[in-house]
């Protein structure tokens, strides 16, 4: 389709009244028609206290007490923190068991696991 010399002004002349068309008279006006109400004059009464807001030692026990519980909070992590390292085997030198104390014990314990092992082998065989 071609557009004659003329049509294009006509065309950007459309455009442009679209582009700079009013808003709808319902979307100016929220109270849809009805008259407006009386215009009435307010004034505001200042005084010179303050009537709300914390007293400097209510915000000084609310400090107090947040800090109280950050540091409870920190104290349970880290004690949690060196007991599950202990029992992980992640203590380091000063909570590992003397040279042999614990070697015997572990042994008997992996013998008896065996042995255990060993027997319901075996009972699982016979039950067959």
């Amino acid at each position: 389709m071609r557009f004659r010399p003329g049509s294009w002004i006509a065309l950007a002349a459309l455009v442009a009244t679209l582009a700079l068309a009013p808003g709808a008279a319902a979307q100016q006006a929220p109270t849809l028609g009805a008259p407006a109400p009386p215009q009435t004059i307010q004034t505001q009464v200042t005084t010179a206290t303050s009537g709300g807001g914390l007293k400097t030692w209510q915000e000084a026990l609310i400090v107090a007490a947040g800090i109280i519980l950050i540091g409870g909070i920190a104290v349970a992590i880290l004690t949690d923190a060196r007991e599950r390292a202990g029992r992980l085997g992640h203590g380091g030198a000063a909570t590992e068991p003397a040279a042999g104390s614990g070697h015997r014990h572990r042994q008997q314990s992996k013998q008896r696991a065996r042995a255990k092992g060993k027997a319901a082998r075996a009972q699982r065989r016979r039950n067959r």
